[in-house]
């Protein structure tokens, strides 16, 4: 049970939140409406995300992993960076500039679709929400498992590429087509790309 906010609140989802959710902590920091759900499948992660936003009452962490549908899948926890983490395997490139896979764990996955349809929608500002998305390969997952609520997505930051890092990693051709018929691209910087309501 998501703890949403009883006054009207601006709804920002935050997927992929590496080892402190910054990204989570600058929107609660800008926004003083906004309720984040951050959802983060590296228990390393959301460990520490814990002690950086437990005591936040805008922002609710989910410790799962996001596709296009639910399940388990095995996460690659890989190092040095200890915030990395990949349903993916990691490919002899990422090997060669000094990173392995430390560990594997067994984690839920959720749809988006599942999450936001929890959400009181009368009680979001303008109805729609923002997000942005970095899951080290996945997000053409993240963007199918939204389903019907991809329509109320107003903004959306996501990761564009992994410098071939890892395994049969998303094409963002095929992001950007799933896009298409609601959200343009705005900008794209190479490593991420902006999209706004169409």
């Amino acid at each position: 049970m998501i703890p949403f906010p009883s006054k009207p609140f601006h709804l920002f989802v935050d997927v992929g939140l590496s080892y402190s959710a910054p990204h989570s902590q600058m929107i609660l920091k800008q926004n003083a409406d906004a309720f984040v759900i951050g959802i983060e499948p590296n228990p390393r992660s959301c460990s520490n995300v814990k002690k950086v936003l437990g005591d936040c009452d805008r922002f609710h962490l989910i410790e799962a992993g996001v596709g296009d549908s639910a399940g388990q899948l095995e996460l690659n926890i890989v190092g040095p960076d200890e915030g990395c983490s990949s349903f993916l395997d990691i490919t002899n490139t990422f090997k060669q500039k000094g990173y392995k896979v430390l560990d594997q764990v067994t984690v839920p996955v959720v749809t988006l679709q599942s999450i936001l349809d929890q959400v009181p929608w009368d009680r979001v500002q303008t109805g729609l929400f923002d997000m942005k998305s970095d899951t080290q390969g996945y997000e053409d997952k993240v963007i199918s498992g939204l389903g019907k609520y991809i329509e109320r997505l107003a903004t959306l930051q996501i990761e564009t590429q992994t410098w071939g890092y890892y395994e049969q990693a998303s094409d963002h051709n095929v992001v950007k087509s799933l896009l298409d018929k609601y959200l343009y691209e705005i900008r794209n910087e190479g490593e991420n790309a902006w999209f706004e309501k169409k």
